[in-house]
């Protein structure tokens, strides 16, 4: 099964179902291009899931054996039975990716708004794409394996 996660501002529930729409876009889009056994990490992936199923969405979604999830840092304010059906812990195959990526993301960007506060358009756009160029370059990489730079030398030298 496959996992992606998407971030939603936190907002109120009133906003949620008003701007379910968009939720319910990426959803259909995901299975559009990925298919089947596709799960979807989201805040409220419990109501989410409400969603959808009352939805136009909703035969589609469960023909493809679409699963939506709750990250685990937002999965503990809810309550256990949402915790064991949606929380990403309890998902066989999912290792140890809480999704909250993008939540970590965002959180670190942040460290841009006193920056780019005054700036033009063009100039907080470009502050954006070399941040997140930089944390791909920097950072993102280095964290996918635990072999590092050293280690890769001793290995070549191992393996010639």
């Amino acid at each position: 099964m496959s996992y992606l996660s998407s971030y939603r501002p936190h907002t109120s529930l009133l906003t949620f179902y008003l701007s379910s729409k968009y939720a319910l876009a990426i959803v259909s889009k995901m299975i559009d291009i990925f298919g089947a056994d596709l799960g979807h990490g989201y805040d409220i992936g419990c109501r989410l899931k409400t969603t959808i199923n009352k939805s136009s969405l909703g035969p589609k979604a469960c023909a493809a054996n679409h699963t939506c999830l709750v990250g685990a840092f937002h999965g503990h304010a809810h309550n256990r039975l949402c915790q064991l059906s949606f929380l990403a812990t309890y998902v066989e195959g999912l290792g140890l990716e809480d999704l909250e990526g993008c939540e970590r993301f965002f959180s670190l960007s942040n460290a841009l708004a006193s920056s780019t506060q005054y700036s033009s358009v063009f100039h907080r756009r470009q502050a954006i794409v070399e941040y997140a160029k930089h944390k791909d370059t920097f950072e993102t990489y280095q964290n996918l394996s635990t072999c590092t730079t050293l280690h890769t030398v001793i290995l070549l030298i191992i393996i010639y």
